[in-house]
């Protein structure tokens, strides 16, 4: 069955003006080999290309239809003022659906300029290869032992804990962390994606206490922002910097 197309080319890259005055129809017969069926959506394009480096010059489209079988008639009309005088020309057809090149024919049917007979153009099945998917990095996935625990901080930047406060630490399912900062509850979110472990900003409550107690509440806010690893033995625990020093030590509360 013929599906008679007519393409009204758009120029692409303009060329010196051709010394004539009457626009240029190219017609013929597109048509492949193998007996596979075009999809609802394929379109046919036909492209005047110079030679011998295949610069497209002007190029058009029509929908083939799913009713569209082959050789695909078309008519290709190509206006004279984007004709380089004296060049080298052929003619490419593709068919594509969903922006993709199923059939092609390489390398490019010769043309004569002005065309001197219909050209038949067979293009093969040469489809455009799927892009590989996106390849992210798999985050670790935290210790179920880590998770929805309560934690006793013991050391903070290598000294223990003041004897009279109580330090703790969570980090629920949902990774929303906080605890007791031996004067305030604090509040935080951990993320196991950028690096093993760390965490956002730390929101606490804003009582007031010994300068010591206080001093010590803010190093541990510090040390929870700069962790970008943790090591885990059993019911210890230590949050880590990026170059793997301890910065908060823990033992799971009994």
């Amino acid at each position: 069955m013929f599906r008679k197309l007519v393409l009204t080319a758009f120029a692409l890259l303009s060329f010196v003006h051709f010394a004539l005055a009457d626009d240029f129809t190219f017609t013929g017969d597109v048509t492949y080999r193998e007996r596979i069926a075009l999809p609802a959506d394929a379109e046919l394009w036909v492209s005047l290309v110079s030679l011998p480096g295949g610069s497209v010059i002007a190029s058009a489209a029509a929908p083939v239809g799913s009713r569209g079988g082959v050789p695909l008639q078309f008519t290709l009309d190509v206006r004279s003022n984007v004709v380089e005088a004296g060049g080298l020309f052929g003619l490419v057809a593709e068919i594509r659906s969903g922006g993709r090149t199923l059939f092609r024919n390489a390398p490019a049917m010769p043309v004569d300029i002005p065309p001197a007979e219909p050209t038949l153009i067979i293009v093969s099945f040469s489809p455009e290869p799927v892009p590989p998917p996106l390849r992210t990095a798999v985050p670790e996935v935290p210790s179920s032992s880590l998770l929805d625990t309560a934690w006793m901080v013991t050391s903070i930047g290598g000294k223990p804990v003041l004897a009279e406060t109580r330090v703790t630490l969570s980090i629920a399912p949902d990774h929303r962390a906080g605890g007791h900062g031996g004067c305030n509850n604090f509040f935080t979110e951990a993320d196991f994606e950028a690096s093993p472990l760390s965490f956002g900003a730390v929101a606490a409550t804003r009582m007031a206490c010994a300068p010591d107690v206080m001093d010590q509440e803010a190093a541990l806010f510090a040390a929870l922002g700069a962790t970008s690893d943790y090591r885990q033995d059993g019911a210890a625990l230590q949050l880590l910097d990026a170059a793997g020093v301890p910065l908060v030590g823990l033992v799971r509360r009994p």
